[in-house]
C-alpha cells in the first residue's frame, strides 16, 4: 500500500502568531511518525484555497494548521475534491474543532489525523462566501471586533470574555428583516447566530444542537435584553441551554435571507465581514466537504 502524503497549509498570522509554534510542533510530530508531508505557508488572501486546489491531486490529505479563519480560507479550494481536510488547531477561538471533537493538543490531533476517520459534512454559504462553523450578526460579531483591539496574550474563551466586557453597555440591538421557512418578520435583534457548528468565541454555545451533516443550519435569534438579564443568563450560553431562555428562539432551515437597514457587525467563521451589502442570502450546501473528525 502506498504511504499517504499530507499537504500542510499554515497561516503564520493565525492565533495572533501562536500558529508558528504550533507549526513547529506539527512538523516535529509528522517527522517523528515517519509520514510523508509538505508544508506551505499562506502569503495573502485566497492563497490557502489556491494551495488546497492545486494540492488535492497530488496529496491524500490536506491539513489546516491554524484557526477557524484558516479552515475557512482553505475550504473553497476543496469543495467536492474528494480529498479529506484535517485540522491541527492553532487559532484564537478554535471553535470548529469543538464540533468535530478534535483536541487542542497537537499530538492528540495527530492521532486523529493518522487514524483517518472521515465523514462528509455540510458547508454554509453567505452571499457566495463559504463558512463551515458559523455566521453571526449583532452582539457576538461586535464582541469579535472588540477582541481585535485587545493587546492580550490570552487565547480562546478568556480573550472573548474580555471582548464581551468591553462591548457591554456600548452595543445597541439592530433591526433585521429575516425570511426563512416561509415566514418573514422584522425583528429588533440582539444577536442572530447561524450555525453549522455549535460554538463561537472560544466556548459560547449559541447553536448548541447544530449538526454538521444534517443538511440544515441552526438559527438562534435573541431579542433585546437588558444588562442584568444578559449577565443572569450568560452562564446558560456556556452550558448550551441559552435557547431555552424566553429572549431566544431556535429554528432550523436550509436557507434564510437577512436584510439590514445599514451596516451591522457581522462575522463569518470568526473573521469580521467588511462588505457593504444590506441583503444576505445564507444557505446550506449539503455534504460538500470531507473532514477527518473524532465523532462517534
Amino acid at each position: 500500500m502506498t504511504a499517504k502524503k499530507y499537504k500542510l497549509i499554515a497561516n503564520p498570522a493565525a492565533g495572533r502568531g501562536k500558529a508558528s509554534s504550533v507549526v513547529h510542533r506539527a512538523v516535529k510530530a509528522f517527522k517523528s511518525r515517519g509520514l510523508l508531508f509538505d508544508l506551505e505557508h499562506t502569503q495573502g488572501p485566497c492563497d490557502a484555497a489556491n494551495i488546497a486546489r492545486r494540492s488535492s491531486g497530488d496529496f491524500d490529505v490536506i491539513v489546516a494548521i491554524g484557526g477557524d479563519g484558516t479552515v475557512n480560507e482553505i475550504v473553497p479550494g476543496m469543495l467536492s475534491s474528494g480529498k479529506p481536510l484535517a485540522i491541527i488547531p492553532g487559532g484564537t477561538g478554535n471553535d470548529f474543532i469543538k464540533t468535530l471533537r478534535i483536541p487542542n493538543n497537537v499530538e492528540q490531533a495527530m492521532d486523529i489525523i493518522v487514524r483517518g476517520s472521515t465523514r462528509m459534512i455540510d458547508v454554509g454559504r453567505i452571499n457566495g462566501f463559504c463558512f463551515v462553523n458559523a455566521v453571526g450578526f449583532g452582539f457576538d460579531a461586535a464582541v469579535n471586533q472588540a477582541t481585535r483591539m485587545i493587546n492580550h496574550s490570552k487565547q480562546g474563551l478568556l480573550l472573548y470574555l474580555r471582548g464581551l466586557i468591553k462591548t457591554l453597555g456600548k452595543y445597541d440591538p439592530v433591526p433585521l428583516k429575516i425570511t426563512m421557512n416561509g415566514n418573514t418578520f422584522d425583528q429588533e435583534t440582539f444577536l442572530l447566530a447561524i450555525g453549522n457548528g455549535t460554538t463561537v468565541g472560544g466556548g459560547f454555545k449559541l447553536t448548541p444542537h447544530a449538526k454538521i451533516d444534517d443538511q440544515l443550519l441552526d438559527v438562534t435569534i435573541v431579542k433585546p435584553l437588558g444588562l442584568p438579564a444578559l449577565l443572569f443568563h450568560l452562564p446558560k450560553v456556556f452550558r448550551g441551554t441559552f435557547d431555552k431562555v424566553k429572549y431566544a428562539a431556535l429554528q432550523r432551515t436550509e436557507r434564510l435571507v437577512v436584510e439590514t437597514r445599514g451596516p451591522v457587525p457581522i462575522h463569518i467563521d470568526g473573521e469580521i465581514y467588511h462588505g457593504d451589502e444590506t441583503r444576505f442570502t445564507i444557505e446550506v450546501v449539503p455534504r460538500a466537504l470531507m473532514m477527518i473528525d473524532n465523532l462517534p
